[in-house]
């Protein structure tokens, strides 16, 4: 984790939590159809087909609209490295063959109907998901603290599980996180950065934090110290007394190491948010103004 924030022999931001992409998935349906957990996802496609042919209605998970966020983190899975540096030149690889293969995954299973087409983020997502019409979540860690708000009926009906992967060797990417930094000008950067070193290493601070919110929180700390403070916050009935944290924690530690981010993925990102849902044309889109979007910054692009 602490790799995505170092750049140059210099730290530039403080992570908060870490992000592991984990598998949510309807306990009821899967016995319902048969279904065993799926641990690549060539099972998981197959537990796909056979939900689907059990009730027409029923979809393996959302997957519309395309989120570019996810998309970098299943590609991050699969051993992708959207950018990297040589010399003093930055490397843009976002078109690479291991994200081409996440991409034509999904855009098969949303082209046979086998995943929701019904965009990520919005209401109707959320019906889906509260009223049983989809049978897997694939989210982060932080997500399951969304679940008893969310989806309240649902309670006892959801479990966790490892993110299938495509050789069944444990491993996941990352979805989100947040870091914390002192912008550059900024009046009073000694205090900010006090605060931040209390934020992100006392536990005390772990727990006033969850304790003011109005709703369960299950983000990650990134700081191992921080995470028994946490957890001791969160109730894990909802998911049927499963150690959401102690899950949270071993997918974490299964992170695929090397991930660098760019110092244009914010255009990247809106490339890709306007290539309609196709993933395959998401990566396309992202590469090129990945590349462009490098050189219009006055940096330098590797060939």
């Amino acid at each position: 984790m602490q790799s995505l924030v170092n750049l140059g022999g210099s730290t530039w931001a403080v992570p908060f939590d870490v992000t592991p992409i984990q598998l949510y998935y309807r306990k009821d349906l899967f016995q319902k159809y048969g279904v065993e957990v799926p641990t690549t996802w060539a099972e998981y496609r197959t537990a796909a087909e056979k939900i689907h042919r059990g009730d027409p209605d029923l979809t393996i998970t959302n997957f519309g609209g395309g989120d570019p966020a996810l998309l970098s983190g299943l590609a991050w899975q699969a051993g992708a490295q959207w950018y990297g540096t040589k010399d003093d030149a930055w490397k843009v690889n976002i078109d690479d063959p291991k994200s081409q293969k996440v991409a034509a995954y999904w855009d098969g299973l949303l082209k046979d109907g086998l995943a929701s087409r019904t965009p990520l983020w919005g209401e109707g997502e959320t019906k889906e998901r509260a009223t049983g019409k989809v049978a897997t979540i694939i989210g982060a860690a932080w997500s399951a603290g969304s679940f008893p708000v969310s989806y309240p009926d649902s309670k006892g009906k959801w479990g966790i599980a490892p993110l299938p992967t495509w050789d069944g060797t444990p491993s996941t990417g990352m979805y989100g996180g947040t870091s914390y930094i002192v912008p550059k000008g900024s009046k009073h950067t000694g205090a900010a950065a006090e605060f931040i070193k209390w934020v992100t290493t006392d536990p005390q601070a772990m727990t006033a934090r969850l304790s003011s919110l109005k709703t369960p929180s299950s983000a990650l700390p990134a700081n191992e110290g921080m995470r028994a403070a946490a957890a001791k916050e969160f109730d894990n009935s909802y998911f049927g007394d499963q150690d959401v944290y102690k899950l949270s924690g071993e997918a974490a530690g299964t992170i695929v190491p090397g991930w660098t981010w760019g110092p244009v993925q914010q255009q990247v990102t809106s490339a890709q948010m306007a290539a309609g849902g196709d993933h395959t044309k998401m990566l396309s889109a992202g590469q090129t103004k990945g590349e462009s979007a490098v050189t219009d910054r006055g940096l330098k692009l590797a060939q």
